[in-house]
C-alpha cells in the first residue's frame, strides 16, 4: 500500500483508494467538510486557480511533508495540478508536458496531425484573420470554441458572417463543422497498452447517452483504432483516458481527449453495464498496480439523462413518484422545486437533476427512457 495524494473532490475515487487499504491525502478546491477528513491522512484546501501559474510554495511544504508516492488526479480541473506536483517531487504519472498538450485544443490538434489522425480542419484566430478569411478556409457553419475549456463550454456554432464578426475572437480556435453523431471512448490503459474500452453513444448531446454504443463491428474496431493511436501518439502509458470523435461520412474523425475520468456519470454507467468497479480500477493504474482482467463485452446497458428545464423560475414539478418506481432506474436527483430559480446551460455539467438507469437490453433501455422523459415534467413560469 502507498501514500497517495489525490487532487479532485470526487468521493468515489478517494473511496475506493480507502478500501484498497492506501494511505490517502486530498488536494480540494476550497474548503473540505469536516465530514470529508476523517478518515484522510491529510489534506489542502486551495483553489486550483490560485496554482494555474505554479504550484504554492505553502503548498508544496505541506505534500512535502505527506510523503507521496502517487499522485491522481481525479476531475477535469486538476489535471495539470496533478502533473505539476509529480514534476515537483519526481514522481510517475503523466507528465506536465503531457497533460499541457491535451489541454491546448490547438496543440492536440497540431500533434494528432503529426500522427496521421483524422481530424477536422481548424484555425487559431489571430487579429488579421477576417470573417472573409475564417469562411474561406472552414466554409459555413463555423464552429468557435476556446482553446483550454472542456464540457462544451463556450462553443458556439456561427451560420454567417456577421456572426462571425461578432464572435470570432482572436486567441480562440475555430472549426469547420462536423456533419455527423458524436461518440466517446473510455480507455484504461496500463504499461501503454490499452487493457479496456468502452464506447459511449451521445443519444443527445448534452442531454442522454447510452452505454455500450450499438454500432456495426467494423465501425467499433474503426472507432478504437484511431483512440488507441491517439493514445499512442500522446504518449500516454497508465490511468484512464476520454476521447470524443465524430462519426462522418467519411469514417471517424477525432475531436479531443483527456487524460482522467470521464463526468456525465459515465463511470457509473460503465459500471452499471460491465460490472466492475472502474474507479478501483483507475486508482490501481494510477499507482503501479496490475488490475484483473476487464470484461470486453458489457453484460447489460445503461443511460444517463441530464435534467435541465432551461432558464427561469420553476413553476411546477411532477413526475417523480413514476420514476421512483421503474426498477430500472439506478439513481435519481432532482434539485429544483417550484420558486427555483435556474441559471442558463452553459456545459454539458450545468444540470438541475440526473437519471441513472440500467436494463438487460438496449430495447428495454430506451422504452424505460422514454417513459421517464414523457413523465418527467419540469414547468417554468412564463
Amino acid at each position: 500500500m502507498a501514500n497517495v495524494l489525490i487532487v479532485g473532490k470526487r468521493g468515489r475515487c478517494y473511496r475506493a483508494a480507502l478500501r484498497m487499504g492506501h494511505t490517502v491525502f486530498l488536494w480540494s478546491d476550497g474548503p473540505l467538510h469536516e465530514s470529508r477528513k476523517e478518515k484522510l491522512a491529510g489534506w489542502v484546501e486551495t483553489p486550483f486557480k490560485s496554482c494555474e501559474k505554479g504550484l504554492l510554495t505553502a503548498d508544496v511544504d505541506a505534500i512535502q511533508e505527506f510523503n507521496i508516492e502517487f499522485v491522481i488526479a481525479a476531475t477535469e480541473s486538476s489535471v495539470d495540478i496533478a502533473a505539476m506536483i509529480r514534476k515537483q517531487f519526481k514522481l510517475t504519472g503523466t507528465p506536465l508536458k503531457t497533460t499541457n498538450l491535451l489541454h491546448n485544443k490547438n496543440e492536440m490538434k497540431l500533434e494528432a496531425l503529426k500522427h496521421n489522425i483524422p481530424i477536422t480542419k481548424f484555425h487559431l484566430i489571430s487579429d488579421q484573420d477576417t470573417p472573409e478569411i475564417l469562411a474561406d478556409k472552414l466554409g459555413l457553419p463555423l464552429v468557435i470554441k476556446p482553446v483550454a475549456e472542456s464540457g462544451a463550454r463556450g462553443v458556439m456554432v456561427l451560420n454567417n458572417l456577421d456572426e462571425i464578426k461578432l464572435h470570432a475572437k482572436s486567441g480562440l480556435l475555430a472549426e469547420a463543422f462536423v456533419d455527423g453523431t458524436e461518440v466517446s471512448v473510455e480507455t484504461f490503459i496500463h504499461n501503454g497498452v490499452p487493457i479496456f474500452h468502452n464506447i459511449t453513444e451521445y443519444l443527445h448531446q448534452w442531454k442522454k447517452s447510452i452505454v455500450p454504443a450499438a454500432f456495426e463491428a467494423e465501425l467499433l474496431e474503426n472507432i478504437i483504432n484511431i483512440n488507441d493511436r491517439v493514445i499512442a501518439g500522446f504518449g500516454v502509458k497508465n490511468g484512464m483516458t476520454h476521447a470524443e470523435f465524430y462519426l462522418t461520412k467519411n469514417g471517424p474523425v477525432f475531436g479531443e481527449m483527456a487524460v482522467r475520468p470521464p463526468g456525465g456519470y459515465y463511470m457509473e454507467l460503465i459500471e452499471y453495464a460491465y460490472g466492475f468497479n472502474p474507479w478501483k480500477t483507475y486508482v490501481e493504474l494510477e499507482t503501479a498496480a496490475t488490475p484483473k482482467p476487464l470484461p470486453v463485452k458489457a453484460k447489460k446497458f445503461s443511460c444517463v439523462f441530464m435534467i435541465h428545464p432551461g432558464a427561469g423560475i420553476v413553476d411546477e414539478v411532477s413526475g417523480i413518484a413514476l420514476l421512483k418506481e421503474l426498477k430500472e432506474v439506478k439513481q435519481f436527483k432532482c434539485k429544483v422545486e417550484p420558486g427555483i430559480l435556474v441559471g442558463e446551460r452553459d456545459s454539458t455539467s450545468s444540470e438541475v437533476g440526473h437519471v441513472l438507469m440500467s436494463a438487460d437490453s438496449r430495447e428495454a433501455l430506451l422504452e424505460k427512457l422514454k417513459i421517464v422523459e414523457n413523465n418527467l415534467v419540469i414547468k417554468m413560469k412564463q
